[in-house]
């Protein structure tokens, strides 16, 4: 039976989450704190973690860290309230596999449970040890390549080009470098697509058919992340009871796609320079290179030229990186992609929950178009699957959606008329001040009333005069 813990300052959550997953033959316990979270964690190790996004003691990237600094196997998904979801996602590039928001859905948060349970299984089937008798190990390795090859082959399926001008230059680019070999730094926000830019560079390249291997550097710890990269032998270090083959070497002959690459260390960073020039890597513990065959793709969402500039980059690795360079947008600076993009992720969300929603009402299409979309497409990506997994009608409606995303002044910063009296701009800046409280706390005013220095009674009265109903 899988073990699942529930960390959450709730108890009423943290009750009902362990009755329902109980009942889906879970075994679960709950904490109430991150300090206890880890204890537990650490005890009883446990496969996958639901980790309330603030806690008394810690927040939930916080926790995460020393989750994955200790634990990496074990999966974490994130609890927000929608307030808290663009920095919820930020979390996904920390390690976790993904988050939800509340108020929670039993159903959306077991599939997602299902998910990151099924995605641990494969990543322990890739981590299978290489000390076996060489023609089992070809036969394993031979397996994890066509594995490789297939999900790659899915990724270029689901690739959408997009009418905008931006989404069209953005692909005139990648069709004009994937026959290359040049080296390419892919830049855009966090969710934006990076990874799928990069499939589709391999995939349309001279070697699509070898592996696609993707590391993501933001979520490597910081004592193994040689070891991933670069490989090491048995004995290298307290722990390594067997060879290992990084990622370079897993990748010959293919691409190694480098995602995060400016979360790298320093040292770290030393090498993945000398072993771009020298085609050669050395594994941890041995001092015997090998000669590998990689092309190097890169992704970040941090200005890498600014970073050189702080000296928190390599220069030299920056220019040796930066042969070709392509941008991807934010989808809110696109929004002529939107429809395209909603009508790819509803035919796979009714794949994967055997659905047959149909499309979009009119009116959800209007909320959907005025969201700013600061997760991206993967954001996009999960409201989709949350609403087709909820809908009962044939199309997405409204009530399908998260409230907060439908009603207009939680979707953008409230505007008003330039205000005229002193009293008017001060109510001004009292209304906008109080929706953002709300905005933090996904409504609940305690809360707000907390962040906002007044006690409750205050902030309803206050709200009444300005005329408030979130």
């Amino acid at each position: 039976m899988e073990k699942i813990l529930i960390a959450d300052d709730d108890p009423d959550i943290g009750l009902l989450l362990k009755r329902f997953l109980e009942r889906n033959n879970f075994n679960v316990d709950v904490s109430e704190s991150g300090l206890d979270a880890l204890k537990k964690i650490t005890a009883d190790k446990p496969d996958l973690v639901l980790l309330d996004f603030r806690l008394p003691d810690f927040d939930g990237e916080e926790v995460l860290k020393k989750i994955k600094e200790k634990h990496q196997n074990v999966q974490v998904i994130i609890i927000t309230g929608y307030g808290d979801v663009k920095t919820a996602i930020k979390t996904i590039k920390r390690g976790a596999f993904d988050y939800v928001t509340k108020p929670i859905q039993p159903e959306e948060i077991l599939m997602r449970i299902k998910e990151a349970l099924k995605k641990r299984k494969a990543d322990a089937v890739d981590e299978t040890p290489v000390h076996s008798p060489m023609p089992e190990r070809r036969h394993k390795a031979s397996k994890r390549v066509k594995r490789s090859a297939k999900r790659g082959s899915d990724q270029k399926t689901v690739y959408v080009v997009g009418n905008s001008p931006q989404a069209q230059q953005v692909t005139k680019h990648i069709d004009l470098v994937a026959p290359t070999d040049m080296s390419v730094i892919i830049t855009g926000e966090t969710g934006s697509g990076k990874e799928y830019a990069a499939r589709r560079i391999h995939y349309n390249s001279n070697r699509s058919s070898n592996p696609f291997v993707a590391v993501d550097c933001g979520a490597l710890p910081e004592n193994l992340s040689g070891s991933s990269l670069f490989g090491h032998e048995k004995g290298a270090f307290t722990g390594a009871l067997q060879k290992k083959l990084g990622s370079f070497e897993r990748a010959h002959t293919g691409t190694l796609f480098l995602d995060e690459v400016g979360n790298l260390s320093y040292d770290n960073q030393v090498k993945l320079l000398r072993v771009l020039e020298e085609r050669r890597v050395t594994r941890l513990g041995s001092e015997k290179p090998v000669d590998i065959d990689v092309r190097v793709l890169v992704a970040t969402n941090e200005d890498l030229s600014r970073s050189v500039e702080n000296g928190e980059f390599r220069e030299d690795l920056y220019h040796r990186l930066n042969e070709f360079k392509i941008e991807i947008p934010p989808l809110r600076k696109r929004p002529e992609d939107l429809e395209a993009f909603l009508n790819l992720f509803i035919e796979k969300a009714n794949s994967d929950l055997n659905k047959s929603i149909k499309g979009v009402s009119s009116k959800a299409l209007d909320q959907l178009k005025k969201y700013p979309w600061h997760g991206n497409l993967r954001e996009l990506k999960n409201t989709v699957k949350r609403a087709v997994l909820l809908e009962s009608e044939d199309n997405i409606t409204l009530n399908s959606l998260p409230e907060e995303m439908w009603n207009q002044e939680w979707n953008n910063d409230y505007e008003e008329q330039t205000p005229v009296t002193l009293k008017e701009a001060v109510a001004v800046a009292e209304r906008k001040t109080i929706i953002r409280a709300l905005k933090r706390v996904n409504g609940n005013k305690s809360e707000a009333s907390k962040i906002l220095g007044v006690d409750r009674k205050t902030l309803y009265n206050k709200m009444s005069q300005l005329d408030l109903t979130l």
